[in-house]
């Protein structure tokens, strides 16, 4: 029985510089980059609007993914579902999104498996598991050691809310997981269930013990929130050094839910963060293995721990952005702003080879424009941005 028939019964013009699949590396590998059911792959997209017909030339070019600006891609975050068991203010509806992928909507296991394989062969080194909430998709355990098993060059994440990671962290650990990122944004019981509205702070530090337990390397993400969480950022520091997690606060971002938040909800990093400035080193920690946008201090006492930064509103770092991200429903996004995305789905299930597919994401990147224009576009737009239907 296949992935997808599975899942069913459980319920529930570009530029040519743009270097992408190289054909001999394709034909190696058993993929074929013509048929009639890539011709109707081809139509079926083009008559959709998203992309054009894949020129010969295209045959010859490295295995290597970049944008039209020369940006490097090498890290992908893939949400696998679009539902979530919290519905944070910033991110969700009281009652869900409108829009929630069908069963039927959402990638197969498969599928997944099989577009990480193309970019990992692109030159993705980091595949980062979003949702919604990941843990709430259903074998995700499975799906993590088929990634391991098919893919064993790649370097698993997740982000999560935490809260079904206390049983879960050591499977993921013995399946292919080596870090987990951690959503909290308070430590005060009364004030993370009116955050995330009814969650249960108690649940989510459970997981967080079980994931340093599990052997996973563990950092807490916090959004901050002017005027709601902010006693909470000293508490949540000592909380991550004293579990040997790295912190990191994250400016709010205005899309979706965080749009439609007061204005005073949005305080810049450096204004947020003085209060505890006392506890970081003037300098910056040196930058490391980092694969995504967060900068680091050092803790002031000599100590090696450090907090990061996440500063999308105001200090951009789109001139480096080395990501894409695909949603639960197979779109994937040049950009966490864009309002719309490429239909891989659309092409694997009209029986696309692989090629085609390198084709159309590098016509795609052909257009990733050069910065988020959270500060352009109007409020309006923002809102049409659902964080957890694009994977955050």
């Amino acid at each position: 029985m296949t992935e997808a028939r599975t899942e069913r019964a459980e319920g529930d013009g570009s530029p040519r510089r743009l270097p992408l699949l190289a054909a001999d590396t394709m034909r190696r590998d058993g993929m074929d980059s013509g048929g009639a059911a890539a011709d109707d792959a081809r139509r079926t997209l083009d008559a959709a609007g998203a992309g054009s017909a894949r020129p010969s030339w295209f045959d010859a070019i490295p295995p290597r993914i970049e944008d039209a600006r020369g940006r490097a891609i090498d890290y992908l975050r893939v949400s696998v579902t679009d539902r979530c068991d919290l519905a944070c203010v910033y991110c969700m509806p009281p009652g869900g999104e409108d829009d929630h992928a069908r069963r039927t909507d959402l990638l197969t296991f498969e599928e997944l498996t099989r577009i990480v394989g193309l970019f990992g062969r692109s030159g993705v080194r980091r595949v980062r598991l979003t949702g919604g909430e990941p843990l709430v998709r259903r074998d995700v355990v499975r799906l993590v050691a088929g990634l391991t098993a098919a893919h064993p060059g790649l370097a698993l994440a997740m982000t999560t809310n935490g809260t079904r990671l206390a049983d879960l962290a050591a499977p993921l650990r013995d399946a292919g997981l080596r870090s987990v990122n951690v959503s909290i944004d308070a430590l005060d019981p009364a004030l993370f269930r009116a955050i995330t509205r009814g969650g249960e702070v108690a649940d989510v530090l459970a997981g967080i013990c079980a994931a340093r337990d599990a052997g996973l390397e563990v950092k807490l993400n916090t959004v901050l929130l002017g005027g709601v969480n902010d006693a909470e950022l000293a508490r949540i520091v000592a909380l991550a050094w004293s579990l040997g997690a790295v912190p990191r606060f994250i400016e709010l971002m205005p899309l979706g839910e965080g749009a439609r938040l007061p204005q005073a909800t949005f305080v810049p990093a450096a204004q947020a963060l003085a209060p505890i400035a006392h506890l970081l080193a003037d300098d910056a920690a040196p930058a490391g293995a980092a694969h995504g946008p967060a900068r680091y201090r050092r803790a002031a006492d000599g100590s090696g721990r450090r907090v990061g930064v996440i500063t999308a509103v105001s200090d951009e770092f789109c001139g480096t952005c080395n990501r894409l991200r695909l949603t639960a429903r197979g779109d994937l996004r040049a950009c966490l702003a864009a309002p719309d995305g490429l239909a891989l789905r659309t092409l694997l299930r009209a029986g696309a080879s692989d090629l085609d597919l390198a084709w159309h994401v590098h016509a795609a990147l052909g257009t990733k424009s050069a910065g988020h224009g959270f500060l352009d576009a109007t409020r309006d737009a923002h809102t049409r941005v659902g964080m957890s239907l694009v994977g955050g």
